[in-house]
């Protein structure tokens, strides 16, 4: 990569420890906010009434064209896979393993910074010519790709700018996909003895998943009900404070790896800190864990032995967690002790609300 450091890192130091890990999954439940240690004074939350709570199940409905993506994705997962030699160069439709870091404005873009990210060279909207540059290119070696951000690019303030990837090209694997009209396909898949039955399993697998989808969207609605109905104030430097924790979790350690110093680790944390977008989920978030506390309070809510066993099972279920390597470093750790706690005590309360919620069916989103 053009600088003077060496930012490849290795691959011998890019898996995270265990709690980070943990801590890490546990960041993406809903509402999975540890308050008790919070560096500044937390406001006082009245709990909100649960009375006359409703939400609609609405789940998207299914198009022909969800369908066949569904089965692109079956057809490429099914692929027969060549790693490439370090001689040989990227083609489109090739997997790569790819370590990025983005520049913008003379800054550090913000959430670019990825190690051993797999990814498919295929054109991508949000990067107009990254994964095309990186066509003809060797694997093993640095491309330094410069392209200008889309005018939907989600942070408003680089729309239409100009940005810089230094991007290390791991690895690279080339694709034969299978005949998804071939037997030996259809029968790799399990679910019938043709085309047809695949693509009505399909079907009924997709429309499973957009009723889990709705049933989520139901309760983050009645979440934001709640915190309608507190009024809840979140001080700014609780916001700061959180954002820099999920930094210093998801970005600081592959920063540090690659031997950044104090100024560039502090101007990458600005620059979540200052991310609309970013301060808007914190600040939400907080709220909801706020009025999920101040329930708990006030109802009694204890954590019941099975969510205990249904937290275990999503962080040790498929590519994620050993469970040997989670109870050992539940012993040892008492900040993912305590995380996990939080993490059981919201999820009961939210079970405790949910329960006095009136859902309404509706019409299919867009029938």
């Amino acid at each position: 990569m053009a600088n003077t450091k060496d930012r490849s890192g290795s691959s011998t130091s890019a898996a995270f420890s265990g709690d980070v890990q943990i801590n890490g999954i546990l960041n993406k439940i809903p509402a999975a906010l540890a308050l008790d240690d919070a560096p500044v004074m937390l406001p006082e939350v009245e709990a909100p009434s649960l009375e006359g709570l409703t939400a609609e199940l609405t789940p998207r409905p299914l198009t022909q064209d969800d369908l066949l993506d569904r089965l692109t994705e079956l057809v490429r997962e099914h692929a027969q896979r060549r790693e490439r030699a370090q001689t040989e160069t990227v083609a489109l439709g090739d997997e790569v393993l790819l370590d990025t870091l983005g520049y913008a404005k003379g800054r550090i873009l913000p959430f670019s910074i990825q190690e051993n990210r797999w990814a498919l060279v295929n054109p991508d909207p949000l990067l107009p010519g990254f994964f095309e540059a990186l066509v003809g290119r060797q694997v093993g070696l640095s491309v330094d790709i410069a392209l200008t951000l889309p005018l939907d690019y989600p942070v408003e303030s680089l729309r239409g700018a100009s940005a810089r990837f230094l991007v290390d090209v791991k690895e690279a694997r080339e694709l034969s996909l299978p005949d998804a009209e071939s037997p030996a396909f259809i029968a790799s898949m399990g679910k019938g003895a043709t085309l047809v039955d695949v693509m009505r399993q399909l079907g009924e697998d997709l429309a499973n998943e957009r009723a889990e989808e709705a049933t989520r969207e139901a309760r983050e609605h009645v979440l934001d009900v709640l915190v309608e109905r507190t009024q809840v104030e979140v001080p700014e430097p609780l916001v700061d404070e959180e954002i820099r924790r999920r930094w210093a979790e998801a970005e600081r350690p592959l920063l540090q790896r690659k031997d950044f110093g104090p100024d560039e680790l502090q101007q990458a944390l600005e620059a979540w800190q200052q991310d609309p977008l970013t301060r808007a989920d914190a600040t939400r978030r907080l709220k909801i864990a706020l009025v999920l506390a101040a329930i708990a309070r006030r109802d009694q809510i204890q954590p019941q032995r099975e969510a205990l066993e249904s937290i275990e099972g999503f962080l040790t279920g498929p590519a994620r967690i050993p469970r040997e390597q989670l109870q050992r470093v539940l012993e040892n750790d008492p900040d993912v002790q305590e995380r996990l706690s939080n993490v059981l005590m919201q999820l009961a309360v939210i079970d405790h609300v949910m329960s006095k919620v009136t859902l309404t069916a509706a019409p299919p989103r867009g029938a």
